[in-house]
């Protein structure tokens, strides 16, 4: 069975999208790991708000080049913002990188991520060190570009055994354009889900036991979400946050 570490850099949206990832390599058969060294998959999904955020995502895929050489069938990438704001430079200076997916894509990384899987383990071993076959950016995936409907598409999570929260993605982008902000950049146009769509997942969510749940967005969402009664009936507590 694949293994796959995921770190998360940045916001509680940059959590969601993990957690969405998660769910979507473990439906393949995958499981999750706490360590990278343990890692058949080792994914960091990234922030760009600050230059720090950039660079300690940069510096830790830098620091795996040498788990890449000793390991050359593990699959390393990046997704999320600074994926989606530097796309295929990132290959550049990090030859071991084999995934690049923006922030429109997550859906998308499990496809990309057994795909990528087949091929290291179908290629003939080389010796540590040496150059790998992989290192040309022929064989890497680089997935930013806009996909109609991306909102909607994180929609499931793993919940664990007594998990009492658990956050909700409503809506992603951000049409303010603001000077000091890379958002419009980074998660594009505002998009907002459905209020069904939402409520339904809030109802799966209460349904596994979860009694808190934190409705996830970069601005306020603007539509009624008329969930109050549903929110008293079932005694669940709703939480608005902005990132």
């Amino acid at each position: 069975m694949p293994k796959f570490f995921i770190k998360t850099y940045g916001c509680q949206m940059n959590e969601r999208d993990s957690e969405q990832v998660a769910h979507s390599l473990m439906a393949r058969g995958y499981e999750r790991v706490a360590r990278e060294t343990e890692a058949d998959v080792v994914l960091l999904n990234t922030c760009s708000v600050r230059d720090m955020a950039d660079q300690k995502a940069l510096g830790k895929m830098g620091m795996l080049g040498r788990m890449a050489k000793e390991r050359p069938h593990v699959v390393f990438g990046f997704i999320g913002c600074m994926a989606q704001a530097r796309g295929a430079s990132l290959l550049k200076n990090l030859p071991h990188v084999d995934l690049v997916v923006g922030t429109q894509k997550f859906h998308r990384v499990a496809d990309y991520v057994e795909d990528l899987v087949a091929k290291k383990t179908a290629r003939p071993a080389v010796a540590p060190y040496q150059t790998r076959a992989m290192d040309d950016l022929r064989f890497s995936i680089v997935d930013i570009d806009e996909e109609a409907g991306s909102q909607s598409t994180i929609r499931e999570q793993q919940v664990a055994a007594r998990q009492a929260t658990a956050f909700v993605s409503i809506m992603q982008g951000c049409n303010m354009h603001c000077t000091f902000c890379i958002v419009p950049q980074t998660r594009g146009a505002e998009r907002s889900r459905s209020i069904d769509e939402i409520v339904c997942e809030v109802r799966d969510l209460v349904s596994r036991g979860v009694k808190e749940v934190t409705l996830s967005s970069l601005k306020p969402y603007t539509q009624s979400m008329g969930s109050s009664d549903y929110a008293s009936r079932r005694r669940i507590r709703l939480v608005s946050a902005t990132t």
